[in-house]
């Protein structure tokens, strides 16, 4: 195996590990405060309109 192939699956590993990880997460996270509309983000996003 070539360097250029080794580099190549190694920027394919880290590409799916970012689709199938990290995507989720933030898609849940994201829905989790739509959905619960929790009061430690209210207040958050109050902190950045008066700054």
């Amino acid at each position: 195996m070539s360097f250029g192939q080794r580099v190549l699956l190694s920027v394919g590993i880290l590409l799916i590990d970012l689709i199938v990880f990290f995507l989720p997460l933030t898609a849940l996270f994201l829905v989790y405060v739509i959905m619960a509309n929790p009061v430690w983000f209210r207040e958050f996003l109050q902190k950045l309109n008066h700054t």
